[in-house]
């Protein structure tokens, strides 16, 4: 029988080692076939800014069959149809936007889990492989391993960090440096004292309460900076400023050569 939770990423969680994915946000299969041959950790397939619908969703999670990269989504809100429509597909686990509050995340928590921790309505589908995995057996399992990141991506949200990691049950927090930085007042400003200070209040707080501190990054030296700092789980920009990246060097070499 197979075993749901025995991903990489779950195995890093474990272990505290660092974890390295990408943003999905085209809407094709074969964007995540083409990425899931390198060695990503993780995919988050984005619901809240990204043109994907749940029929999206599931089509592009069967390009990760046979794969080790463990699949995430980043729901559009911290609503409980969302979150229980993503789930029921088989992703084992989810980021939840706009989270500012303790009552917000044990909200989240609720809509995550089944009863009697929470409050998720069991119907699953492809979560349970058609039927193919035992139900109890995901019920008892899903209950103990889920995946559950809030995003911290608003001034309240900061001064409220410290009551948000001792939430038992969270896994994580994610940080979204473009809307933290605007609710800051520094939209984008990512050398600014401000942010810089916001970002290691997040990973002093965090760090010593939960598995995963994580944070989008944009470059590679980005990347390796917020690991320096303390974060842990890294998404290493998305699907569309690889192609963009992709293109540019690939013009830039060889404009320099016929120039």
């Amino acid at each position: 029988m197979v075993v749901v939770f025995m991903s990489r990423l779950h195995q890093k969680i474990k272990n505290g080692e660092i974890s390295l994915g990408a943003w999905i946000t085209i809407s094709h299969p074969e964007i995540v076939d083409i990425l899931s041959n390198m060695s990503f950790d993780w995919f988050v397939f984005d619901l809240e800014h990204a043109p994907l619908t749940i029929h999206d969703l599931e089509i592009m999670l069967m390009a990760l069959k046979g794969s080790d990269i463990t699949p995430l989504v980043r729901v559009p809100w911290n609503d409980p149809v969302y979150i229980k429509q993503v789930l029921d597909l088989g992703v084992e686990g989810v980021i939840i936007p706009w989270v500012n509050t303790v009552d917000d995340v044990r909200n989240a928590l609720r809509y995550v889990r089944y009863p009697p921790q929470g409050m998720r309505g069991v119907g699953p589908r492809r979560c349970v492989k058609y039927g193919f995995y035992d139900l109890k057996r995901y019920y008892e399992e899903w209950n103990r391993e889920a995946i559950v990141i809030v995003q911290i991506e608003t001034r309240e949200a900061l001064e409220n960090i410290r009551s948000i990691v001792e939430i038992e049950g969270l896994t994580g927090v994610f940080v979204g440096p473009n809307d933290l930085s605007a609710s800051l007042g520094v939209f984008r400003d990512f050398r600014n004292p401000v942010f810089i200070d916001a970002l290691k209040r997040i990973v002093e707080n965090s760090k010593y309460k939960l598995k995963i501190i994580g944070i989008m990054t944009y470059t590679p030296e980005d990347a390796i900076e917020k690991i320096e700092m303390g974060f842990n789980f890294i998404a290493l920009a998305s699907d569309y400023r690889y192609l963009i990246e992709g293109a540019k060097t690939f013009l830039q070499k060889v404009n320099r050569k016929i120039a």
